[in-house]
């Protein structure tokens, strides 16, 4: 696994909880769901809320399952992105533009992240676009920040047309230039 990757992805983790303690002197917190149950979830459930924390997973998973149905090898960042934690999405900032990174809540969640990758990487290759693979949504829905697989950098892509513009030579470095936002 991306061990850079990981490290970065951990540290805005903590940039992202000690923002919450600094504006709402709590943990992060979620409308709690029933059905909808994670790892990451602390303590008792209080006005339909949950307190939360991104919690590093036990066991190993991989995204190998991915790469034989698309006879693809990821890029090392990618695996380490997705598969390093559990964690509901992260609002932050990228030069001031609002993006959520996506992150997996449960496994459950997990499976269906799966399904959505191998979706897109159909869509990539019917397109004849180089293979990316999504990290964080925009706030144009039409827009996402992706990590180019053959090459790690981080770029701005328009869904169906492809790279706008590159962000960063890596996901590490990604990482590290987002400012944690809360979404009121």
């Amino acid at each position: 696994m991306n061990q850079t990757t990981q490290i970065q992805l951990f540290d805005f983790f903590e940039r992202f909880k000690t923002l919450w303690q600094s504006q709402k002197k709590s943990l992060p917190q979620a409308v709690f769901d029933s059905q909808w149950i994670s790892p990451c979830q602390i303590g008792e459930v209080e006005k339909q809320l949950i307190h939360w924390s991104p919690v590093e997973r036990e066991s190993v998973i991989d995204l190998s399952n991915i790469e034989q149905a698309l006879d693809i090898k990821l890029h090392p960042s990618i695996v380490a992105f997705f598969c390093s934690a559990y964690s509901a999405g992260l609002p932050a900032s990228y030069e001031d533009h609002p993006i959520e990174l996506i992150q997996a809540w449960n496994d459950e969640d997990f499976n269906l992240l799966q399904e959505n990758m191998i979706a897109h990487f159909m869509m990539q290759k019917r397109l004849k676009q180089p293979a990316s693979m999504f990290i964080a949504s925009c706030s144009d829905e039409m827009q996402i920040v992706s990590v180019l697989n053959a090459t790690g950098e981080v770029q701005l892509e328009t869904l169906g047309k492809g790279q706008e513009a590159v962000l960063a030579d890596n996901l590490a470095d990604f990482l590290a230039s987002l400012t944690p936002i809360l979404i009121e």
